[in-house]
């Protein structure tokens, strides 16, 4: 079996390659699909080095019947989450080229693919970003 980072690696890949053809569409999630996720989570950013200690808020709503996300860094707007996908005990978000306000690096716009797993009463998360060679990885807790 693949290990976390593994999956999210492939899913990233999968994700990119989705919504590289299907510009602005979202798999439909069901907020009682969600349950565990739905709320307002601070996360805290513990991998790599130069990240620790940073932090992000992920805001998770049932908005209309499906589930809808944002995805902030610190104190810059937040971003709306572009696809929403279910992977057993795992949620994945994606952030498309498309998504307003947009995540940028270095001055130009990049995709993310940030999946969150369960663990006790916060959460996990990895995210890759475009142009980077590494995951980052954070915990959070639910405000």
């Amino acid at each position: 079996m693949a290990t976390l980072p593994t999956r999210l690696l492939i899913a990233a890949l999968l994700l990119v390659s989705a919504v590289s053809t299907a510009q602005a569409q979202s798999a439909t999630i069901r907020p009682e699909q969600a349950t565990a996720f739905i709320g307002t989570w601070a996360f805290t950013m513990t991998e790599p080095e130069a990240f620790k200690g940073t932090q992000q808020t992920v805001r998770i709503w049932n908005e209309n019947g499906q589930v809808a996300a944002s995805f902030q860094v610190g104190k810059f707007p937040a971003t709306t989450v572009t696809g929403i996908y279910r992977d057993d005990s795992m949620l994945i978000l994606t952030i498309g080229h498309h998504a307003k306000p947009g995540l940028r690096e270095n001055g130009t716009q990049i995709w993310a693919v940030i999946s969150l797993t369960p663990d006790g009463d916060g959460l996990r998360m990895f995210q890759m970003l475009e142009q980077s060679e590494t995951i980052k990885k954070g915990f959070g807790r639910k405000l």
